[in-house]
């Protein structure tokens, strides 16, 4: 009886969507210029999928790196992971912070890649950061960036629907943050991006700093309480309105320079 070769199936469906797994990223070549071993470097635009967990193994190695523009990577209901635990008390503490990031676009170089867009799915226990794109109009929706070392995640554009737990430093920043939730990082809950930004239905709580900095921006609708600094800091001229700020450390509204609008505020020491 004849035998046949067994050659596998590509990652690479009528869809047009690239599938990434631990095997394929040990492997290489997802894109030109990608190596075999982490980072997975993805350098051309298109729709990228995890297909399962990525488990970096140390604290200074990084899982995807994204160097072009409009890339879109659905996380699928995966995990990106590093093995940092921070651990939840009166202050969060985590290891020393490395240099691995869960998904960075853009990194110190500029220019950085733009319009990428992240979704479904989380990103914990990494070196640095769990997800860093330095680009314009990124976006990152239901994403968990929970127990990274040095921060949750930095965005230059939108994050909705995400949450940020238990970080070495703080959780969220972006220009506009709405129906997010930070919790327990050791830093900063929710930061507005400077030059402006909206913040819209979050909840930011037990943070050790404050829970949420407005830089010449707009906060709506939050709720800010037990944070260890003040529930809400903002640099004027800044819009803070219908707020609920509750058991926050030295102040409930803290604002530096002129020309703040605060109106319709729900406040207790």
């Amino acid at each position: 009886m004849e035998s046949r070769q067994v050659v596998p199936r590509p990652f690479r469906p009528a869809d047009g969507v690239v599938y990434i797994d631990q095997n394929r990223v040990l492997a290489g070549g997802i894109t030109p210029g990608d190596t075999a071993g982490f980072p997975a470097t993805i350098s051309q635009s298109g729709s990228y999928r995890l297909a399962g967990n990525l488990t970096v193994p140390d604290l200074n190695t990084a899982a995807i790196q994204i160097t072009a523009d409009f890339v879109t990577l659905d996380l699928n209901g995966f995990s990106i992971a590093g093995p940092a635990v921070c651990t939840a008390g009166t202050v969060t503490t985590c290891p020393v912070p490395g240099t691995g990031i869960g998904v960075e676009a853009g990194g110190d170089q500029a220019p950085f890649p733009r319009g990428v867009r992240i979704f479904n799915g989380s990103v914990r226990g990494m070196g640095l950061l769990g997800i860093l794109l330095n680009g314009s109009s990124s976006f990152v929706e239901r994403v968990t960036v929970d127990s990274n070392a040095g921060g949750g995640m930095s965005v230059a554009g939108t994050v909705i629907q995400s949450a940020a737990t238990q970080n070495g430093s703080f959780g969220i920043i972006a220009a506009t943050i709405r129906d997010c939730t930070a919790l327990q990082n050791a830093g900063d809950g929710i930061i507005l991006s400077v030059n402006g930004g909206a913040a819209t239905g979050n909840i930011s709580s037990l943070n050790g700093g404050l829970g949420m900095a407005v830089q010449l921006g707009t906060a709506t609708a939050n709720t800010s309480f037990l944070n260890q600094a003040a529930g809400i800091s903002a640099l004027c001229p800044s819009s803070i309105v219908g707020n609920t700020i509750v058991t926050n450390g030295p102040a409930s509204i803290e604002t530096s320079g002129d020309g703040c609008a605060l109106a319709n505020n729900g406040m207790r020491p």
